[in-house]
């Protein structure tokens, strides 16, 4: 379980890090005219490929979403992790062919695979992960405990209050 969870963390955390960094940059011409001044644009993975990086959170999101579920939903959060890390497969892998950039990208289809192995562990395995202990969970059919009625305990200063009277005094009002 802690090496699917670590992979997962790390897989994710290796897609935001390329993603942040720049995988091509471009020269734009500020003025119609070709021959003017021109500008150059530094693009990151997120720019060129918002998929990956928002599919990366999600990933990362999976990782507490594995902690906290059990059973089925540790199944349902193993498909989306897998989805997850298809997509980040994909967006990256097709911006790095399309365009002439750095190979950062291939980083992010690393990351990307990586994420989809510890989705499909937590797939395959999931299920059989201990889960969160019993303090974690709602009381299950038990009836709630049952307040003490006004009359047959003593009032504290605050029900006295609630109920109009002064706490502070010994007799009744004046």
């Amino acid at each position: 379980m802690r090496a699917s969870l670590l992979a997962l963390a790390g897989g994710a955390l290796t897609v935001l890090i390329a993603c942040s960094l720049t995988w091509s940059a471009i020269t734009v011409p500020m003025l119609d005219d070709v021959t003017g001044p021109v500008r150059t644009v530094a693009l990151s993975g997120t720019d060129l490929a918002p998929l990956a990086s928002a599919s990366a959170w999600v990933a990362l999101a999976g990782v507490l979403a594995v902690i906290a579920t059990r059973s089925w939903g540790r199944v349902i959060v193993g498909a989306v992790v897998i989805a997850a890390g298809a997509v980040i497969i994909v967006s990256s892998a097709s911006v790095g062919w399309q365009s002439s950039s750095n190979p950062l990208w291939t980083l992010a289809v690393t990351g990307g695979l990586v994420v989809g192995a510890a989705g499909l562990s937590v797939l395959m395995r999931g299920r059989a992960w201990p889960g969160l202990g019993r303090r974690f969970e709602a009381p299950g059919g038990s009836a709630p405990a049952r307040a003490t009625p006004v009359a047959t305990r003593r009032l504290t200063p605050w029900d006295a209050i609630d109920s109009g009277e002064d706490p502070t005094s010994d007799g009744p009002p004046a």
